[in-house]
């Protein structure tokens, strides 16, 4: 419908507010916003349901003025759904709880009269009230109000249905409190085979899809104490099967939730193509508990032997159900099995030891090779460490794992065959080795020749230090040699001069004939002896001093030959420098 339609709708409806029609004016502001919300108008919808509520609002208060409080309630739960459809919680929860009051009011009317058609009705009302309590959370006043409802009522609700009737919350309080669930499974049962008759009896079907929405509020409540069960289904599908045999198919439900899980069924789904020769096509489990498992198996052919490779879908489907009756759905899979004409074991163990003896002639071949064997040897251990580790993958059934380690193994092999072959790549090989070896010798001799001078001007200039002090320890030891004669000159001198005075005391001595008194003539003779024993000695001194004087070792060395010492010194280190570095720098040139 077209924007006029909904002006013309909103106009209808302003017209009936203005006629304090408001039932049918909230009526046609709803319409108008379902129509907008048609069109795309989302704004102009939320603004139009929310006029919608509010007519609602202002109908029940008429009703309820005029004491129809069941026409009040009716109005009341409009303007609720229409709060709810809008995500306004707080004014939905308020206009429900009107309604549930004005349906309290309704029924005290019906029961006012005493009569058993009124009880009925005015006991189903004020039930469907509670249920309204019970849907907007508030299960308290639910209770409450149904017990005083029967209190003050019990002379007045006599009749078995009726007591059926008010006991409804009593049986759902109890279920939560006890988490009887048999207990709710009969309130349940009563409320959906009594309450909502009676309430169709009684003129107000429309509270019917709140008794509904009550018992959910409860049903949701129990499953918030109850513990929820949570079966998972694992298939269990054979592999390196062919269409000549028959196969075995499993399926394992594990109930990893906190609750039993009820009722379980299950139905195996398979591809055309595949026959069941035994086992379960179907199965009923009645319970399995938390933390326990149950499976159902089934045992399959091809239903024809064919050629080549084909592949089958396997699916479990099934479902199961919490103390409550809450139905969850389950499903294992699609697997895939897969049926060939040969085994796969087989052939792969085949290329297995095909390969592996390819791997181990390929260590004949790194032997006789010029390449660096090491590293070639140690992928070639690595390669049978690897056909090992396929050879358990095969074993355990991993076979494309297997698929993979052999045909990277196969990769690897070829590859280095290729390298062992290619006489190019050896000459290139050998040549990029040998440049290497140069670069690496002219890294290492090129610092040498760098540091030749420089170790060269070192050495001179240390032999220039040794000249320096050379010369002045020469000079040094010439000065003291020098002194030393002087000494030893002087000496001589004085010795020389000590001996011509004994000589002239000598001389001045009278002689032996010379006439003198006896002790004269003693005291001189030996005086004379004394002087020719000091004339002795000094003469011998004399002698000795002469000797020393020209002793070798008082002899001063040239100090020209001792210069020309250091010098040769320096002309031979400079010639071994010359000829050391003229050999590298030979070596040098050959290298590049």
């Amino acid at each position: 419908m077209s924007n006029d339609d909904v002006r013309r709708i909103i106009e209808d409806a302003t017209k009936e507010s203005l006629r304090q029609s408001f039932t049918e004016a909230g009526r046609k502001f709803a319409q108008a916003a379902e129509i907008s919300e048609q069109n795309g108008d989302y704004a102009g919808a939320e603004k139009l349901y929310a006029q919608a509520a509010d007519t609602y609002g202002k109908a029940a208060e008429r009703y309820r003025s005029s004491k129809s409080f069941k026409s009040a309630a009716l109005n009341m739960c409009a303007a609720g759904d229409l709060y709810s459809e809008l995500a306004d919680s707080g004014k939905a929860v308020a206009s429900y709880q009107g309604a549930a009051s004005d349906l309290l009011k309704a029924a005290d009317e019906h029961l006012m009269w005493g009569e058993p058609s009124g009880m009925k009705r005015g006991t189903a009302l004020a039930m469907a009230a509670c249920m309204i309590y019970l849907m907007i959370g508030r299960e308290n006043d639910a209770f409450q109000k149904a017990r005083s409802f029967a209190a003050q009522n019990a002379s007045k609700i006599t009749t078995p249905d009726v007591i059926r009737l008010s006991q409804v919350p009593q049986q759902l309080e109890a279920a939560i409190k006890n988490l009887d669930i048999e207990g709710f499974s009969s309130a349940e049962t009563v409320a959906v085979s009594e309450l909502k008759p009676a309430l169709v009896d009684a003129g107000a079907q429309e509270f019917s899809k709140y008794v509904d929405k009550g018992l959910d509020m409860t049903r949701e409540i129990l499953r918030g104490k109850l513990k929820i069960p949570k079966v998972m289904a694992q298939l269990e599908i054979p592999i390196d099967m062919t269409f000549t045999e028959k196969f075995r198919i499993r399926v394992v439900f594990q109930n990893r939730g906190e609750g039993a899980a009820q009722k379980l069924n299950a139905e195996w789904f398979v591809d055309e193509g595949l026959t069941f020769v035994s086992g379960d096509k179907k199965k009923h489990i009645p319970s399995v508990g938390p933390g326990q498992s149950d499976s159902m198996e089934a045992v399959l052919r091809s239903s024809e032997e064919l050629m080549g490779v084909k592949e089958f879908s396997i699916l479990v489907r099934g479902s199961y159900t919490d103390r409550l009756g809450t139905e969850y759905s389950l499903q294992a899979g699609p697997g895939v099995l897969i049926l060939k004409d040969y085994k796969e074991t087989e052939k792969l163990l085949h290329d297995l030891d095909v390969t592996d003896g390819r791997a181990s002639l390929l260590g004949s071949s790194i032997d006789e090779s010029t390449l660096e064997r090491e590293p070639l040897k140690r992928i070639a251990a690595g390669l049978s460490t690897s056909l090992d580790k396929a050879r358990t993958d095969i074993e355990e059934r991993r076979f494309e794992i297997a698929k993979a380690r052999i045909s990277l193994a196969n990769d690897i092999v070829d590859t280095i065959d290729a390298m062992l072959g290619d006489e190019g790549l050896l000459k290139t090989v050998l040549a990029s080795r040998q440049e290497e070896m140069r670069d690496y010798v002219k890294s290492k001799l090129q610092p040498i020749r760098q540091t030749l001078p420089s170790v060269l001007a070192g050495q001179e200039k240390k032999l220039k230090n040794e000249e320096a002090i050379a010369t002045a320890e020469w000079e040094k030891e010439s000065k003291s040699k020098r002194d030393f004669a002087a000494a030893v000159s002087l000496a001589r001198d004085q010795l020389s001069d000590i001996s011509r005075d004994i000589e002239a005391v000598y001389n001045q001595m009278p002689t032996a004939g010379a006439s003198v008194s006896p002790t004269e003539a003693a005291a001189r003779t030996k005086i004379r002896s004394s002087l020719d024993t000091t004339k002795a000695k000094t003469l011998k001194a004399r002698a000795q001093l002469e000797s020393l004087l020209s002793h070798e070792a008082l002899k001063t060395a040239d100090r020209r030959s001792a210069l020309a010492r250091v010098e040769m010194a320096q002309v031979v280190a400079r010639s071994i420098i010359n000829q050391l570095a003229a050999l590298l720098d030979a070596k040098l040139s050959e290298l590049g």
